[in-house]
């Protein structure tokens, strides 16, 4: 489990609160001038230390606590996303609620085929950050759907950074692939219609 996460906000207007440049879609950057911590939190005095975290649906995250004095025995709390927030895995046990004008929102139309969003330019995090990426499917309903494929693409190139048959996917930005343009990228496998959100992340190694 990552130590930290922050939000990257680069996508939209949004990314003006922390502090990252508006720039057209098709060119956008992001640097480290602004980041806000993005890990839920348990707020039951009780269960204080958090362990996990997953998207219940697109607008609602559940979260794993239990106590500080008897670890052990886990309780789970859903909690809202607020208005105008989508819900992201960002890797196997932490997910969080982001600006849907900061995320990559796409879907797929109906179509079997491949969609992928925008892309995105990436550039080399300062050195006391990782760069990690999440994204996640779901259905017309909000609830997370699984789908054929979910990849992520360097330079509009097929990568060997995928999974299969799963509703997520989250990974950490490898060094080689800086100063590239990443895009994301699902196989629905069926003609409903799915929708994705993706985002970007800061680990404060």
């Amino acid at each position: 489990m990552f130590a930290q996460l922050y939000i990257i906000y680069i996508f939209f207007l949004v990314s003006a609160v922390v502090g990252i440049p508006v720039v057209n879609l098709q060119n956008q950057t992001f640097n480290t001038d602004g980041f806000v911590s993005a890990r839920p939190k348990c707020t039951d005095p009780k269960n204080a230390k958090y362990k996990s975290s997953v998207c219940a649906t697109r607008k609602s995250v559940r979260v794993s606590c239990e106590s500080y004095n008897n670890p052990g025995t886990a309780v789970d709390t859903n909690f809202s996303c607020g208005d105008g927030e989508s819900c992201v895995d960002i890797d196997s046990n932490d997910a969080f609620c982001v600006d849907d004008n900061s995320a990559q929102e796409w879907e797929n139309n109906q179509s079997f085929e491949r969609v992928c969003s925008a892309s995105v330019l990436l550039t080399p995090p300062q050195e006391t950050f990782q760069l990690v990426a999440g994204m996640t499917t779901y259905s017309t309903t909000g609830d997370p759907i699984q789908v054929v494929e979910l990849e992520v693409r360097y330079d509009d190139n097929d990568s060997d950074d995928f999974v299969l048959q799963e509703n997520n996917y989250s990974l950490t930005i490898k060094q080689e692939n800086f100063s590239r343009k990443i895009s994301f990228c699902f196989f629905a496998g069926t003609q409903e219609k799915v929708q994705a959100v993706a985002s970007l992340a800061y680990v404060l190694m």
